[in-house]
């Protein structure tokens, strides 16, 4: 578990001492007696071990045949004496009691084959015992946690009602009369530990049943393995057992979803304080506390589900999970960023948790690519994961170790549903997600997970379907209903699903993959959406720009650093393993959408920095990989870049007095030279107010004064190409504003003040390095304020972005109507095909 608390709690002796002192209060002071409180029932280290005896039936019958509850094998009052009946651990290799290796020792050799020589094995097994519990124990129990050790899948029942079952969705997909006698689970190499927790209220003082059906993966399956380690009691006095905390996205770039598993079924809540406010754990009287809800789950835990909203921008916050009466989880902390401007996140392929067969091994290397990322991108605000988080869908084993990770517990997880993941409830009992649509995309089966969801950060939209349903008609209804309702006012759409399309490796001929090749290319292009992120294939790869499909354009050339959509283009990359847990071959080099192929069969994940006018993805190396190719060097950077669209400028306007001479400044140009002020003494002028209709000109040196200096703020330090975010005030917004840069006289745009008081312009590509002058203007010309800015290279890092290398950066700036004279402008804009196009 990636978080198990330990807070304490009053212990029962401590309640009845309390308890009494209570009555003496109550009896204005004098001790009324009181019945001694009764003494803790002693409770056993475990109510079952491998040591335990089962009765058990491994000849391929259903022991419900007959029955009209298929369960009945379950209760106490079944017939079992005709079953055999031995100690654990139970299992068999190929017919033999070796070969699992020493870690799993067999000790009852099952019976592997129904004709007790060779395939098909027998598909289910079936497992009998029983404990006693007394009266006092059961009041004494607040549950039973039980740890089992399976191969390949498993329900677990107790007096008749399942309290677990893992990998088991297979059992659950097939007819119930059929349950009994089922191939079910994944082949996942190695057996699999997996935890459980039974309620007391599934509890009886006197005996109790416990059942375990044990299920094979498929007829050809080479081994069977069964150990119920321990049903340990846990006391009532004890704290509970909180783990698997992560946080998810939220709607928008203001909310966080917390999700975590509970061993007591009680109302939990989450606790959140600025992080100022909580000393050594302590949180202040005046925390917010968020209810969650939730049920149980299909792993026997509880699981618990809360919403944190209105969280203020760019805010340390501490939050934890539990109440008082169980106990508090470990405090954790995050950060919020701004609500608007430039802003990154770390993109990662299929962690698949459990593939290699070694889960530790897997969970390192996971655990290292984030630790990587994060140290090398600390502003990143996402981690969007291409989907299977783990190997086997039920498997809370893997998932344990997919959330170990710290950085899931302050940075927004934005999971995508995998095949890998699909098979169980775990993933929709794990994630909380955002604006999510069960009947879009929705789960296949009774035990399936299901839905697509959709979320928005800083005027971006972000789209995630499951592609493991192939309607795709639902998801198409979908994406049209979402980008018609949020598409407009977003600046970019990046859509998320798990199959690659556009891959070539092991999946490249899959009959889904092509299915969605052919089906979903033409929607997405006619929804404008931008950039499609993708997984499922273990190895890198980038697209061209397509459009329906097809290549857009034949001049771009294979991995071209820089490319500019036109209507309808798309850009696709899938994701390398994040955790090295499993690599494909390229089996498809020369495939014609593919712009940049990797596979080096090292650790990848990617950095995506988004800003108004362009997204740019860097995927890195998360290990080294031989000679030259160290930790953070880049397998591929590309820029998509808001495409620079030709309009008619506005009619030439009637002359007026006071109109400005032809040559007056364009944005990104010089201004022509100020004359020299009148004769000695003269006051030099300030800059005049445009007429209607005339160019916009810079300030003059002299009126940029020390009054001035400072009143609106911008970074400091700012890259050559980089767009960057002006406070200006928000007295200002809503009206237009002139930004420069000096001493070149440079106007870097036109914008109207937003209502936080900002706007974004960006520093011409060409801009000598060094230390310039940034100006802002009001619409009369005059000085609003201006700081020093130091210009870096365009190559070079500056503000802590990632260095762009190899990439022309192209400018394009707003030239307000009114203000334009003459000619034609280049006004960079936002392509939008809407859901009716």
């Amino acid at each position: 578990m990636n978080d198990t608390i330990a807070a304490s709690r009053t212990p029962r002796p401590l309640r009845a001492v309390a308890a009494a002192a209570a009555c003496f209060l109550a009896g204005g002071g004098v001790l009324t007696a009181v019945a001694p409180a009764a003494e803790a029932a002693e409770l056993p280290d475990t109510f079952v071990s491998t040591a335990t005896t089962w009765a058990y039936s491994d000849d391929a019958t259903d022991p419900a045949a007959g029955a009209a509850d298929r369960l009945s094998w379950t209760l106490a009052d079944y017939d079992d004496s005709a079953w055999k009946s031995a100690t654990g651990a139970f299992g068999a290799k190929n017919g033999a009691a070796t070969g699992l290796g020493s870690r799993f020792p067999i000790t009852t050799l099952l019976n592997h084959y129904i004709d007790g020589r060779s395939a098909p094995a027998v598909p289910t097994y079936h497992f009998r015992t029983s404990f006693d519990v007394t009266a006092d124990q059961l009041a004494d129990i607040g549950s039973l946690r039980g740890e089992i050790v399976y191969d390949d899948a498993v329900q677990i029942f107790v007096n008749g009602e399942k309290v677990a079952g893992f990998v088991d969705d297979r059992v659950e997909e097939a007819p119930e009369a059929d349950r009994n006698l089922v191939y079910a689970g994944a082949s996942g190499g190695n057996p699999v530990t997996s935890t459980f927790t039974v309620s007391p209220e599934d509890l009886v003082a006197g005996e109790n049943t416990l059942a375990v059906a044990l299920h094979q993966d498929r007829a050809t399956s080479s081994d069977i393995y069964l150990d119920v380690t321990s049903l340990a009691p846990v006391p009532s006095d004890l704290p509970a057992e909180l783990s698997d905390i992560v946080m998810t996205v939220g709607s928008d770039e203001t909310s966080r979803g917390i999700t975590w598993y509970s061993n007591v079924d009680t109302a939990q809540v989450v606790q959140l304080a600025p992080a100022s406010a909580v000393t050594d754990g302590s949180f202040p009287a005046d925390a917010v506390t968020v209810p969650a809800t939730g049920g149980p789950t299909t792993s026997g835990e509880f699981r618990r589900s809360a919403t944190l909203t209105d969280l203020a921008e760019s805010t340390d916050y501490a939050y934890r999970v539990g109440n008082d009466t169980d106990g508090w989880s470990a405090t954790s902390t995050f950060s919020t960023g701004t609500t608007t401007g430039d802003y990154d996140f770390l993109f990662v392929g299929d962690p698949q948790i459990g593939a290699s067969g070694d889960v530790a091994r897997d969970q390192a290397g996971w655990t290292d690519t984030l630790a990587v990322a994060e140290a090398a991108f600390p502003d990143s605000e996402l981690i969007f994961s291409a989907g299977d988080q783990v190997e086997s869908a039920g498997n809370e084993a893997h998932y344990d170790a997919f959330l170990a990770p710290d950085q899931l517990r302050r940075l927004p997880l934005v999971p995508t549903n995998g095949n890998h993941d699909v098979g169980s409830k775990a993933y929709e009992q794990h994630f909380t997600l955002p604006n999510n649509d069960p009947t879009a995309g929705a789960a296949t089966s009774a035990s399936a997970s299901g839905g697509n969801y959709w979320f928005t950060h800083k005027d971006v939209l972000y789209l995630n379907i499951n592609s493991n349903n192939g309607d795709v008609a639902s998801h198409e209804a979908f994406l049209r209903r979402v980008v018609a309702e949020q598409g407009g006012s977003a600046r970019w759409v990046v859509l998320a699903f798990h199959h690659s399309i556009y891959s070539v490796a092991a999946h490249v001929n899959d009959a889904r993959i092509k299915d969605l090749r052919a089906a979903l290319p033409p929607i997405i292009s006619d929804l404008g959406i931008d950039l499609v992120l993708q997984g499922h294939d273990h190895s890198y790869t980038r697209s061209f720009l397509l459009e329906d499909g097809d290549r857009a354009d034949a001049t771009e050339v294979p991995g071209q650093s820089e490319v500019v959509p036109g209507e309808g283009e798309v850009l696709y990359v899938t994701a390398n393993s994040a955790s090295g847990s499993k690599y494909y071959d390229v089996r498809a080099p020369d495939a014609p959408y593919a712009s940049v192929i990797n596979q080096e069969k090292v650790r990848n994940y990617s950095h995506v920095e988004v800003t108004d006018e362009t997204i740019t993805v860097s995927t890195m190396r998360s290990e080294q990989a031989g000679d030259g190719k160290a930790v953070n060097s880049v397998v591929d950077q590309v820029t998509l870049r808001k495409p620079a669209v030709e309009v008619p400028a506005e009619p030439d306007p009637e002359p007026v007095p006071g109109d400005p001479t032809p040559g007056d400044p364009t944005p990104g140009e010089p201004a022509p030279e100020q004359p020299a002020p009148g004769g000695s003494g003269d006051p030099e002028p300030t800059t005049p107010p445009a007429a209607p209709g005339a160019a916009p000109k810079p300030a003059t040196p002299g009126s940029l004064t020390e009054d001035t200096r400072g009143t609106v703020s911008a970074p400091t330090t700012a890259r050559a190409g980089q767009s960057i975010t002006v406070t200006v005030g928000a007295a200002h917004a809503g009206r237009p504003v002139g930004v420069w840069l000096h001493p070149d006289e440079v106007l870097l745009g036109i914008r109207t003040v937003g209502a936080d008081g900002t706007v974004r312009v960006t520093v011409p590509a060409g801009t000598d390095t060094g230390t310039h002058r940034l100006v802002v203007l009001d619409a009369d010309g005059e000085v609003l304020g201006w700081q020093d800015v130091e210009i870096t290279a365009a190559g070079s890092t500056a503000g802590g972005g990632l260095a762009v290398t190899g990439t022309n950066v192209l400018v394009g700036l707003l030239l307000a109507a009114g203000l334009v004279a003459g000619g034609t402008a280049l006004l960079v804009l936002r392509r939008r095909a809407t859901a009716t196009d």
